[in-house]
This record gives C-alpha cells, structure tokens and sequence, in this order.
C-alpha cells in the first residue's frame, strides 16, 4: 500500500548542511508512520467487525516493510500477509481489500458456505473443529437408508448405519436441485434433516478491508509529529551541522 506524502513545506526551511540529511531522516519517518498505519488498520479488523478471528493470525497478517534511507526510491510498505505456505491457500486478506472470485484450492473441488440453519444454531463466530466441513464430511460414512419399512408403512423407523454422529447429528452429502451438494445433517429422532453447508464452485468476495483509506488516514496524521521528532533526535545527536 503506497501513500503520497508532499514534502514541500516539511524541507522549505532546511539548511543545505540539513538537506544531506534528509535520506537518513525522511526513511526514519516513512517507517514510523508505516508503524502507526499497521496497527490502525489491525485495530479496525476488530473494532469494525469485519472478521471473526479465531486467533492472532489475521492480525499479525498486516506487515511492513521499512524503509532505506539508501534506496533508489525511499518508501516504507504497509501489506497483508496471510498466504499459508503448507497448504497453499493464498492470501485471504488481500481478496479481502480488493475483492476477488474464491474458487477451491489445494485439490479441493467445492468451497464450503454455512448456511443460516447453521449460523442460527451455532453462532456467527469462529467455527469449532468438530463442525468445520472436512470433519462433517469425515463423518460421513457407511450406508444410509432413510427409512425401513416394519410392520406396514404407517410404522416406519429411521435406520442409521455405520455412521458417526457430531453434535447430536449424523452427516450425508446430498444432491440440490441447483445442482451443487449440501452437507445435510438428520437428528437421530427422525426429524427432517437440515442443510449445514452448501458446497459450491466460486464465490464473490466483497472488498471489506479498505485499507488504502486507514493506512492514507493513519500516515497523514501520524507524518508531521514523527517527521518533528526525528529531527529532534537529529540534532540532539550532534548530527546538525553549524555553518
């Protein structure tokens, strides 16, 4: 993420002498306001709810990169992070930023959405182990046979065989009408079973992060009191020269 910064006013009244400072201090600055951009836009994962974080990841997914006051150009970079190299899924924080198409990776053939029946069950937040869609599916094992016919067809009884049940519920996949599949989940009690996850092809991601508009807001506010300080600490080190 680049943000523009005029420096102008900020060298106007510098002495030549200064001037040959100015690498030294404007990295020095650069990377300062990438600090306090950084931790803005960490902050509004949470304080916008835009995520539900199961842990610290997403967080220290938002990194910088400082500046060098030896570089061709001098820029300090604020980016996400949060690609996982084991697995190969990319970078979910930046679809986040920007928008993207989600399709499955790894070898995967469907992408895994909890349906309302679920969240209006479980909750809107981070999704226990035992309910995530590789452990449902896991589950889903043996035969199943809906119904077994036992002395005439008004005295039915639900038969369930060879399969485990996860949270008070036994998992089979099933064909939609749309043509994807559904994670279904039937109670041992014979109710009707419910759909848990729609297994899809591709979805749309929505940018949400915005962080173009925190890290220009955190780095316009945050320039003129660090470029000040760092030539404070120029010149108490001795480093100003008197012409």
């Amino acid at each position: 993420m680049k943000v523009t910064v005029d420096m102008t006013e900020a060298i106007a009244g510098l002495a030549d002498l200064q001037k040959r400072q100015i690498p030294f201090a404007l990295a020095k600055t650069l990377t300062g306001c990438a600090k306090a951009a950084q931790l803005e836009v960490q902050d509004s994962l949470k304080l916008k709810a835009k995520f539900e974080l199961r842990n610290n990841f997403t967080r220290q997914g938002i990194r910088i990169k400082p500046a060098e006051k030896n570089g061709a150009v001098i820029e300090a970079d604020v980016h996400t992070d949060t690609a996982n190299r084991a697995t190969g899924a990319p970078d979910y924080l930046l679809a986040q930023d920007e928008g993207a198409e989600k399709v499955p990776y790894g070898g995967h053939s469907f992408i895994a959405v909890p349906t309302q029946y679920f969240r209006n069950k479980f909750g809107n937040g981070p999704i226990k182990s035992e309910l995530r869609p590789k452990n449902l599916l896991g589950a889903v094992g043996g035969r199943y046979t809906a119904m077994v016919r036992r002395k005439g067809w008004k005295d039915r009884q639900l038969a369930l065989r060879n399969q485990k049940i996860v949270a008070g519920y036994v998992f089979f996949l099933q064909d939609m009408q749309d043509g994807h599949k559904s994670i279904m989940g039937r109670s041992p009690d014979g109710r009707d079973p419910e759909p848990f996850y729609f297994l899809i092809n591709e979805a749309k991601i929505k940018p949400v992060l915005d962080m173009e508009g925190t890290v220009t807001k955190a780095v316009q506010r945050a320039f003129p009191e660090l470029w000040a300080e760092t030539w404070r600490s120029i010149m108490v080190r001795g480093l100003r020269i008197q012409g």
